[in-house]
């Protein structure tokens, strides 16, 4: 197989072990998240982005994110930014909608408590109702 699965960190970027034990590290300041989280972000990798905001407790960072993923209709990474009313979750659902992302959808649907909504999607799914 000559392709890779996946595509390569940039050069510079802090790969998994070095992250892992920057996270674990317990004096780790909130000024070095802040750095580490904003270089995942500017990469797009949103997930360690988050991770080290919110070790490092940086709201800017987190609200960053959420307004990411109120863009990018992502439920996934709106959940895990934690509880939030349901006119969020059905703002992240019609994104999610417009972009065509009916699992993303789905699930926000079903965060904003809306089980009649989320099960209409769940027949526009391949396999229907699960």
């Amino acid at each position: 197989m000559t392709g890779r699965a996946h595509n390569p960190l940039p050069k510079g970027m802090t790969d998994c072990l070095k992250k892992r034990r920057l996270l674990n590290d317990k004096q780790l300041s909130p000024e070095v998240c802040r750095n580490y989280g904003e270089e995942f972000f500017a990469q797009g990798f949103l997930e360690d982005a988050l991770e080290f905001f919110r070790r490092g407790n940086y709201g800017p960072g987190l609200e960053k994110l959420k307004e990411q993923a109120l863009e990018a209709g992502d439920a996934y990474l709106m959940a895990r930014l934690g509880p939030h009313p349901p006119e969020v979750w059905r703002q992240v659902a019609d994104q999610a909608l417009k972009l065509g992302k009916i699992h993303f959808a789905r699930r926000a649907l079903e965060q904003a408590g809306d089980r009649e909504g989320a099960e209409q999607l769940a027949q526009c799914l391949p396999g229907g109702a699960s």
